[in-house]
């Protein structure tokens, strides 16, 4: 099926892609890789009267290391994580966790952010990432945050006799 029409835009900066969000509000949806969005929109599941492709934004596909952590951009692709040097010698659970993903062309689209975001179960990123004590930076019209990726479980008390 043919999606829907929407009004395409393509943001080149960071603060113009807040405006334009804060602007369009749920009336827009984000294009990085397109994996699940491009086939709910052929199912006519989602139907954007706004697509946001944020592609053209400098800095966002990087992989790096600073200040101590690895970072890794909302666009990097799984095809990516796989070919990073960086990433064998430092995370090889995370390159070997993207081997596993699923066909090329999802491990040529799907970006890492995206799959974070979407937190697809039937995903791997969403379960690996709690592994590793990774942590999500957001950027919004309210600024930046830390969002912990895993999970904080308070045990019982023991049961003493």
């Amino acid at each position: 099926m043919i999606p829907a029409t929407s009004e395409y835009l393509a943001p080149q900066a960071l603060p113009e892609a807040i405006a334009l969000l804060e602007e369009h509000g749920a009336d827009a949806k984000i294009l990085a890789g397109g994996h699940p969005l491009i086939p709910l929109m052929k199912l006519r599941l989602a139907a954007p009267v706004y697509l946001k492709d944020i592609n053209y934004i400098a800095g966002l596909k990087a992989i790096r290391e600073a200040d101590g952590l690895l970072r890794i951009g909302a666009l990097v692709r799984d095809a990516d994580l796989e070919e990073s040097e960086l990433l064998r010698k430092r995370c090889a659970g995370l390159v070997e966790a993207s081997r596993t993903l699923a066909d090329p062309l999802v491990l040529n689209l799907a970006t890492v952010g995206g799959n974070l975001v979407h937190a697809d179960p039937a995903n791997d990123h969403p379960a690996v990432m709690p592994a590793l004590n990774a942590v999500l930076v957001a950027t919004g019209p309210a600024g930046t945050r830390t969002i912990p990726l895993f999970l904080l479980l308070r045990l019982p008390e023991p049961i003493r006799a």
